[in-house]
């Protein structure tokens, strides 16, 4: 008796859990459906916007940029002997141990 009332408890709960889980994924769908059209216009505008604000290469930075790029180095650097920035360049999208060491090496000098 009691290993059947065990039994028709956990599968009350589990019929419980899953019912409340596919309810959860149906009103994200729906959500996602409601939204989809809102989401295809953004990307459109920003795009249109940021074409503007680009420069003519897009690997291109600007001498500004690189100007405070080095101001920013120099101002954090404490040694006496110097040093000359040769290459600036993007780091799109680099591993997460790539970050980590590279923190590490930025926060060790500080």
């Amino acid at each position: 008796m009691n290993l059947s009332f065990g039994l028709s408890v956990a599968a009350v709960g589990l019929l419980v859990v899953f019912a409340g889980l596919i309810i959860l994924i149906l009103c994200l769908k729906l959500l996602e459906f409601f939204f989809m059209d809102r989401q295809k216009k953004l990307p459109a505008a920003k795009a249109e916007a940021s074409t503007a604000a680009l420069p003519a290469h897009p690997e291109a930075i600007a001498p500004e940029v690189i100007a405070a790029i080095t101001a920013a180095v120099s101002a954090v650097w404490r040694e006496d002997t110097g040093f000359v920035v040769r290459r600036v360049r993007r780091i799109h999208s680099a591993p997460a141990w790539n970050r980590a060491g590279r923190d590490d090496q930025i926060y060790s000098r500080l």
